[in-house]
């Protein structure tokens, strides 16, 4: 699961960051995570006429970038831009100074650089159990909260089929056999399994706020486990 989870996101940041770029309009300005990119025409080859686009992905300046033409084509998992003459427009924040290019070629990188995994910052449920059990060190408390919680979940959920069977067998054997059939066994019986995994789940949610509360998780476990095995022992001595 963990595996699936973090393909899934990583399949949705590529989706999002390499192919949403592809679907700018025509005199519309289209704005991708501080992206903005305005094209005054487009023909039936995908070529832009009249590009204007503005980044302000970096943090320490912006580029503004003018273009008579162009063309969006993807390459190694990026959404290149390349642009016939234009010019390019650096404005640093530091110093507060513009500096001009003019171009006859250029090529933009429309998708950031780093890779997914660098910037990213695996979930609880997208975490394999070393991760979980070691996380980063600037981990902030209500994320090792998440962490806890996910462990105790993972080492429950195997448990789960177990414990439905045996208060399954436990109510379903009680008693004797009827020609009527069994149905106030079968009531019980989900009626307790139902009790079970509401327990479990509010459990579940408890313990992430207070782990102090940890134990109650494996004492209801323990709980419905061990009376079902008494009830099954009892019935096995009478049938006896």
């Amino acid at each position: 699961m963990p595996y699936a989870n973090k393909k899934l996101r990583v399949s949705r940041v590529d989706f999002h960051n390499n192919y949403t770029n592809l679907a700018i309009d025509p005199q519309t300005f289209t704005t991708l995570k501080n992206l903005t990119i305005y094209t005054k025409n487009r023909n039936e080859n995908n070529q832009l006429f009249g590009i204007l686009l503005h980044d302000q992905r970096s943090p320490k300046y912006s580029v503004t970038i003018t273009a008579r033409t162009g063309n969006i084509v993807t390459e190694d998992n990026s959404a290149l831009l390349y642009m016939e003459n234009g010019t390019v427009q650096k404005y640093n924040y530091a110093d507060q100074k513009t500096e001009i290019l003019n171009f006859d070629n250029y090529v933009f990188n429309l998708t950031d650089n780093k890779t997914h995994e660098e910037r990213m910052r695996w979930k609880s449920k997208e975490r394999f159990l070393d991760e979980l059990m070691n996380p980063e060190e600037d981990t902030e408390e209500e994320d090792l909260a998440r962490y806890k919680t996910e462990i105790h979940q993972r080492l429950t959920y195997p448990l789960l089929p177990a414990v439905f069977s045996i208060i399954a067998l436990a109510c379903i054997l009680k008693g004797g056999f009827s020609r009527r059939g069994n149905v106030s066994n079968i009531i019980t019986a989900v009626c307790f399994a139902t009790l079970f995994l509401v327990i479990t789940i509010a459990t579940y949610n408890l313990i992430e706020s207070s782990p102090k509360l940890t134990p109650i998780l494996y004492i209801n476990f323990a709980i419905f486990s061990l009376s079902g095995l008494w009830v099954l022992n009892s019935n096995y001595r009478k049938r006896r």
